[in-house]
């Protein structure tokens, strides 16, 4: 923790002054949910009776959440994070379960956060957002570190990822969707946590991504916002209708130039959602913690390397933008040492292939195709408060839209 990371919340501020100086976002997920010194004292003594509140610092990273670190005056300290205003408290049942079969899977190799208390299960409120009390693990995010390591420790940190990956991604699950608490108390897999009432648990991959598209749709038809994207509506339905036949999957059987020795993984794996370095925790060049598995859950196995290991150059990119492709052309040497590492320890070791152009890239391709039908960034902004980057943006994500859809056959 450093002080460009954190600001400390005074013991006397009162809410209008923290939202007039600290709490000023004027949209997005975390506009209008905070806490307060008193409001996190409150927590620790319900949950944890007896604990005293010493400093609350609020940590400056993330985008979805607000989180904050409570450190107490007999030395002990807590994480607390409130849940963004466009989730309920399904994000919060999803993540207890999700660290419970983590913790189970990465036992004697990494940490994963305890949860002290939650509020999916009190009886009363005992404030107005939903949030989790989860313990502090040790050492510093891997991203404020990486540059100032040597080959050799980078190396290392990616030996240890590539078996934290390799575990999650042993753990069998019967469905598509996030994490929900079973009858016997087990985590099971049940509905996304996502939209109003949730939908699934989807028994395959392709009725997971037409509900997937389905709901882009909808959007789009509600929201009248993205008029660069609704032109290619019909265009879409056609794709979702060669989807739910089978007719996709049949098109691209056989193009894969993979390795038939490697084995791409199961169909449906344990998902972390968010393998980044900001997420992974060192002490040196040891991995000590994973963190954030917030959109954790039971997804096919592309969905990791589309949302994650950017850190590496090793996220399946989109294929048709063009700024990413700048990106991966602009790779350093050692950049591309690390790239190759990694992706040799996974394949040759624990069996898993990258997923891209060697590997099902029409499936990387529906899962950016879906993300630029009304893309996320620009849904909380009136259109005519865009900046000049954000119209670019959606000009980007249109082109972008336009080319799937070719490559797709529609």
């Amino acid at each position: 923790m450093t002080a460009n990371d954190t600001t400390i919340i005074p013991s006397s501020a009162d809410e209008e002054t923290l939202v007039a100086h600290i709490y000023t976002e004027a949209q997005g997920p975390r506009k209008g949910v905070y806490l307060t010194f008193d409001q996190a004292q409150r927590l620790l003594h319900f949950h944890l009776p007896g604990k005293q509140l010493k400093e609350l610092y609020y940590f400056n990273r993330g985008y979805n959440n607000r989180v904050y670190l409570a450190c107490c005056t007999d030395a002990s300290e807590y994480v607390i994070r409130l849940g963004g205003r466009f989730w309920d408290h399904r994000k919060i049942t999803n993540e207890v379960q999700a660290l419970a079969l983590a913790r189970k899977a990465l036992v004697n190799v990494v940490q994963v956060p305890t949860v002290i208390g939650t509020s999916v299960d009190q009886t009363h409120k005992v404030i107005s957002h939903d949030y989790i009390v989860m313990s502090r693990l040790p050492g510093v995010p891997l991203d404020s570190v990486w540059d100032d390591m040597s080959l050799e420790e980078q190396e290392k940190v990616v030996d240890q990822v590539a078996e934290i990956f390799a575990r999650l991604r042993s753990i069998e699950l019967p469905g598509i969707g996030n994490f929900v608490k079973g009858p016997n108390g087990e985590p099971t897999i049940g509905p996304m946590m996502e939209g109003s009432s949730g939908s699934g648990p989807y028994q395959s991959w392709g009725a997971f991504v037409v509900a997937n598209i389905q709901k882009e749709i909808n959007w789009l038809q509600s929201d009248g916002k993205f008029v660069e994207t609704m032109a290619y509506i019909p265009r879409i339905e056609t794709l979702v209708k060669t989807i739910e036949s089978g007719g996709l999957e049949k098109r691209f059987q056989g193009v894969s130039t993979q390795d038939a020795a490697a084995v791409v993984g199961r169909p449906i794996s344990f998902t972390h959602g968010d393998f980044e370095s900001r997420n992974i925790l060192v002490v040196g060049h040891k991995v000590v913690g994973l963190l954030d598995f917030e959109f954790a859950g039971g997804f096919p196995s592309e969905q990791e390397w589309c949302a994650g290991f950017e850190w590496l150059f090793a996220r399946a990119e989109d294929p048709f933008h063009k700024g990413e492709e700048e990106k991966l052309k602009n790779m350093g040497q050692d950049q591309k040492q690390l790239l190759d590492y990694f992706l040799r320890i996974l394949k040759g070791k624990y069996g898993i292939q990258q997923f891209g152009k060697d590997c099902e890239e029409y499936k990387v391709v529906l899962y950016h195709l879906q993300i630029n039908m009304a893309p996320w960034w620009l849904r909380d902004t009136p259109k005519e408060d865009w900046t000049d980057k954000q119209r670019q943006s959606m000009t980007t994500a249109a082109d972008s839209l336009d080319k799937a859809l070719k490559f797709l056959g529609c």
